[in-house]
C-alpha cells in the first residue's frame, strides 16, 4: 500500500516535470523574444551599456537606421527620417515599429570572442548585430511622396513571399527629432502621427466589406450565378433610409453587375439571405477577431454582427456599414490569399540578420500561413474582382497593360470635429508577366485631394511595373 503510494507521487512529480518541460520548450521557441522585447524589461538596459545598436537595412542593405558616434556619446541616425517613421520607428522613449520589435536581435552581438575580449580592455561597446529587411527603398519613398500632406495609408506586399515591401502612414514625424518634439506629437489627437494606419488603424470598410459577404453567399448559394436584384437607388427599412451612390438606381443586375458596380442595396438584400452563424464563423476564419502573423505592433479587425441584431444592422453591415472594422494590413492579407490561389503566406519584414562581421546568424524564411479559400472559390473570386476593373467602379485601371483585380470602397465617418467625412479604400493586386503586386490604400479624408485610393493605387501599380 505504502508502496503504490510513493508510485503516484512519484509518477505526478514526472508528469509535473515533463510538463514544465513543454512548457519551459514552448516558451523558448514562441514567447521568449516576446518577453524580452517588452519594454518593461530592464534587460535591455544592461545590454545598452555593452552593445552598440545594430543597423537597420532596407531589401537593397541601404541602412534605414544607424548609430554613430558623437562628441556628447552615440546618437541614432534615421537618413530618410519622416519615410519610415511608424515602420522602421524609433529606438527612445520605450520605442516603436521595427526598432520596437526587433530590440533584442538589435541589441545582441555576433562579434567573435577576441574581438569582445578587446573591446572590453579598451572599454568599448561590441557592436550589436543587424535586421535586413522586406521594405523597398525606393519604392517606399515614392509612395512616402504621393500622400504627403495626406491622412491616408499604403502598404504592399508580395502575395507570392509575403514580404511587405512598403508601409507608409501619414500624418507623420522625423525620428531624428524624437525627443525634442515628443510632446508635440502625443498631444496631436487630429494626427496622431504616432499610430501606423496600416496595422493599427481601425476604419468602416466600405464596400470592400463587399468582398466577404459575396464570397458567404457563393459558399452558401451554389446556384449564385442566378441572382438578380432590381436596384432603386434608395430602400427604407425599419425606419431608416439606404442608398447607392448618390441615389442613382442601378436597376436589374446580376450578382457580378452588383459587386462591379459597387451596389449597397443588392448587398443589402444578400445580407438577409445568408447564414448569419455560417457568415460569422466564416469571417473569423477570415482573420476577423483574430490575432495576425505579423511581426509589428497591430489592431485586429473586429466583426462584430450578432444573430440578434436587427434586420436593418444586417443589411447595413453586409455592404460595409455595419460596426465591421478592418486595417490596411488586414485587407491586404486577404487580398493576397486570392493572389496566390488562395493561400497565405506569412507577412514579414525582415528576411535575415546578420553579425557585425556580415555572417548569416539568423534568417526567415517565405513560408505558408493557412489556406483561407479553396482553388474553386478563388478562381470564382479572381473573376468578380476582375470585373471591379473591366467594368466597375475600379475601371481606371483597365488601360494598363498589367492585369489588376481589386476592390474599391467609400464609408462614411466622423471626423475628431463630428464632422461627416468619406473614407476611401482600395484593395486589390496585378499582375504581370510573372510578377504580382498586393496594394491597399486608404484615404481618411477625401476632402483633402480630388483622388480616390483606387487613383493613389493606380500610381502605385505604375510605378512597379514601369
Amino acid at each position: 500500500m505504502i508502496n503504490q503510494d510513493i508510485l503516484k507521487i512519484a509518477v505526478f512529480f514526472c508528469i509535473l516535470t515533463a510538463g514544465l518541460i513543454v512548457y519551459f520548450c514552448f516558451f523558448l521557441t514562441f514567447r521568449s523574444s516576446a518577453v524580452i522585447n517588452n519594454q518593461y524589461n530592464k534587460r535591455s538596459d544592461n545590454f545598452k551599456k555593452i552593445i552598440q545598436r545594430g543597423t537597420i537595412y532596407s531589401s537593397d542593405d541601404t541602412p534605414l537606421a544607424y548609430t554613430q558616434m558623437t562628441d556628447t556619446g552615440e546618437e541614432r541616425i534615421y537618413p530618410y527620417g519622416n519615410a519610415f517613421a511608424q515602420v522602421v520607428g524609433y529606438e527612445a522613449n520605450g520605442g516603436l515599429g521595427l526598432e520596437s520589435s526587433y530590440n533584442y536581435y538589435l541589441l545582441t552581438s555576433h562579434t567573435n570572442m577576441f574581438e569582445k575580449i578587446s573591446h572590453e580592455f579598451k572599454g568599448e561597446k561590441n557592436p550589436g548585430d543587424s535586421i535586413h529587411t522586406t521594405l523597398d527603398l525606393p519604392m517606399q519613398l515614392y509612395v512616402n511622396d504621393i500622400l504627403s500632406g495626406l491622412k491616408a495609408s499604403a502598404i504592399c506586399i508580395d502575395p507570392d513571399t509575403g514580404r511587405i515591401l512598403v508601409d507608409v502612414s501619414k500624418p507623420d514625424f522625423d525620428p531624428n527629432e524624437i525627443e525634442e518634439i515628443w510632446d508635440e506629437i502625443i498631444e496631436d489627437e487630429d494626427n496622431s502621427p504616432l499610430v501606423n494606419r496600416v496595422t493599427q488603424g481601425q476604419y468602416t470598410p466600405g464596400s470592400t466589406f463587399k468582398i466577404f459577404t459575396l464570397l458567404e453567399y457563393i459558399r452558401e448559394n451554389p446556384d449564385y450565378f442566378n441572382y438578380q436584384y432590381d436596384c432603386a437607388g434608395i430602400l427604407k427599412q425599419d425606419g431608416y433610409s439606404m442608398s447607392c451612390n448618390d441615389q442613382t438606381p442601378h436597376g436589374q443586375e446580376s450578382l457580378k453587375e452588383a459587386f462591379a458596380y459597387s451596389c449597397n442595396l443588392a448587398f443589402a438584400d444578400i445580407g438577409l439571405k445568408l447564414d448569419l452563424d455560417r457568415f460569422i464563423a466564416n469571417n473569423n476564419d477570415l482573420l476577423f477577431n483574430q490575432d495576425l502573423p505579423v511581426d509589428i505592433a497591430y489592431n485586429s479587425a473586429t466583426f462584430a454582427l450578432k444573430k440578434t441584431d436587427s434586420d436593418f444592422m444586417v443589411m447595413q453591415t453586409a455592404f460595409g456599414q455595419g460596426q465591421t472594422m478592418t486595417s490596411p494590413l488586414h485587407l491586404s492579407l486577404v487580398m493576397c490569399a486570392f493572389a496566390n490561389n488562395g493561400v497565405l503566406m506569412t507577412p514579414h519584414f525582415v528576411t535575415h540578420i546578420t553579425s557585425p562581421s556580415g555572417a548569416t546568424v539568423k534568417k526567415w524564411k517565405d513560408k505558408e500561413y493557412k489556406r483561407l479559400f479553396s482553388e474553386n472559390e478563388t478562381n470564382i473570386m479572381n473573376e468578380y474582382l476582375r470585373s471591379v476593373v473591366t467594368q466597375g467602379t475600379a475601371y481606371v485601371l483597365s488601360y494598363e497593360d498589367y492585369t489588376a483585380y481589386g476592390k474599391t470602397g467609400t464609408a462614411e465617418t466622423k471626423s475628431n470635429k463630428d464632422e461627416n467625412i468619406d473614407l476611401s479604400f482600395f484593395v486589390g493586386y496585378a499582375e504581370k508577366d510573372g510578377q504580382k503586386l498586393v496594394v491597399c490604400v486608404n484615404i481618411e479624408d477625401t476632402r483633402l485631394t480630388g483622388m480616390s485610393a483606387v487613383d493613389y493605387a493606380h500610381l502605385i501599380f505604375n510605378y512597379y511595373f514601369y
